[in-house]
């Protein structure tokens, strides 16, 4: 009897296949329960990348479980049924591979990296971090002092907390503005049993994906993930996000221990994953602040030296993301590298891009795409993302194709969310009185625990 049936693909693969003949889409296979597994295999290279993605993250939380995917990360390590904290551990690193996890707004990862003939224990004990977890009160309270300490190290890096505080300001009243590390007070609260309670509803089998790419044999895959995940049952509730309605533009200066320096993120809401205005937008960022040749690494600190670090992020979601600039300066400069950052900005929205830099943009997207299918994490990575956010539906050809698409009357356009009236900024510099009116560090929003993720494009 077939264990699993074969997910229809509906894929775009023309530009793909006779542009990067080397380039090849992933097979998806369905366990009856729903999981869906991902993969590649690649019989050129030593190793393998896989990974257990949870379609689950901090903006799908209540406002009283705030915090909980992220400190589940944390404690899934400190042992499982059938595995102690240095068996977790060990198993992978013994044998030369690298384990760990993330956690992001919209899902949380736990992926290895090992030599193509260490497929079994690996999926072994990744399947154990996810279905069988002990959340032993003892650990609780250990591990409860490190996402403490944790909070602490987020606090102190200005560039970060900027980036987090700027998002719980364009989102505020939504899920999407919960930081996720979740706050101290509500972290203290959780007990042993509000884990065990969260996992067992939100840790489904519909919405796991495994992601594979390396040196493995397919039918070898699918009896171990039938083997180690067919008894996961499925959730008995539909699975729902609902779009945040942005704040309006809000400004604000935060004094704090930052040294000499000031530091200043703009931020303003782009399109999300299931806009196809997200590639204008992601060109935006592109020709403003991506690289020595953007117009703000020229201007600002090319031309008077007037900032170190300046460049453009972007936060990308399901449904929305944001448009983000970041800029670190001394004091002494920090008003002259305000007004020419704002300046650079005017005239690119009223002028909107040369031809040049559309080429460049577009050159510099595909890149991006293209470079990441050439490394194993990447490429799993890639996959996941797809499968998380578009079902059966593989979009890296497709987005080959929409970014050549992009005319400069679209990027134009997507340039008019950073208009002045349009924009949320922070101000973060030395103090001058401590701390923030009415904010005290128990409220201090988290990071992503991969910048990576956070400084994503918005393709």
């Amino acid at each position: 009897m077939q264990k699993y049936h074969r997910t229809r693909k509906r894929t775009s693969q023309s530009l793909l296949k006779s542009s990067y003949p080397s380039l090849s889409e992933p097979f998806r296979e369905k366990l009856p329960n729903g999981v869906t597994v991902i993969g590649e295999s690649i019989p050129s290279v030593e190793s393998i990348a896989v990974g257990l993605w949870v379609n689950f993250g901090s903006r799908d939380e209540k406002k009283e479980e705030n915090g909980l995917t992220h400190l589940i990360e944390h404690m899934v390590f400190k042992g499982t049924e059938h595995f102690t904290a240095e068996e977790l551990v060990g198993t992978i690193e013994g044998r030369g591979g690298y384990i760990n996890a993330f956690t992001t707004k919209e899902y949380s990862c736990y992926y290895a990296k090992v030599f193509r003939n260490e497929l079994e224990p690996t999926l072994s004990v990744l399947a154990d971090l996810v279905i069988h977890p002990l959340f032993r009160k003892s650990d609780l309270q250990n591990e409860r002092k490190v996402v403490l300490t944790e909070m602490q190290e987020v606090y102190d890096d200005p560039e970060d907390w900027g980036m987090d505080f700027i998002e719980e300001k364009i989102f505020r009243d939504s899920p999407l503005s919960m930081p996720i590390i979740g706050k101290g007070s509500t972290l203290r609260s959780f007990e042993a049993d509000d884990l065990r309670r969260f996992h067992r509803k939100n840790f489904t089998a519909d919405r796991i994906a495994i992601s594979i790419a390396g040196n493995f044999e397919k039918p070898a895959l699918m009896d171990l993930a039938y083997k180690h995940f067919s008894p996961l049952a499925q959730s008995s509730r539909i699975f729902i996000r609902n779009k945040p309605a942005a704040g309006r533009p809000h400004n604000c200066t935060i004094r704090r221990d930052v040294g000499k320096q000031g530091h200043l993120i703009l931020g303003a809401v782009a399109p999300g994953l299931d806009d196809i205005r997200r590639y204008a937008a992601s060109m935006v960022g592109v020709i403003l602040g991506e690289g020595s040749s953007s117009r703000l690494y020229k201007s600002v600190r090319e031309k008077d030296g007037l900032a170190y670090s300046i460049y453009s992020y972007g936060s990308t979601y399901a449904d929305t993301g944001v448009m983000g600039i970041y800029a670190c300066t001394s004091t002494g400069d920090f008003s002259r590298a305000e007004k020419r950052i704002y300046e650079t900005i005017d005239e690119f929205v009223r002028n909107g891009p040369t031809n040049e830099e559309v080429r460049r943009a577009k050159a510099q997207l595909k890149a991006g795409i293209i470079f990441s299918l050439e490394n194993l994490w990447d490429r799993a990575s890639l996959f996941a993302r797809d499968e998380l956010y578009y079902g059966a539906k593989t979009k890296f050809s497709e987005s080959l194709e929409s970014i050549e698409k992009v005319t400069e009357a679209e990027i134009s356009e997507a340039a008019d969310s950073l208009q002045r009236g349009s924009l949320t900024s922070v101000k973060i510099l030395p103090n001058s009185a401590r701390g923030i009116a009415g904010r005290s560090k128990d409220s201090m929003p988290g990071r992503q625990t991969t910048k990576p993720v956070r400084r994503s494009r918005l393709v």
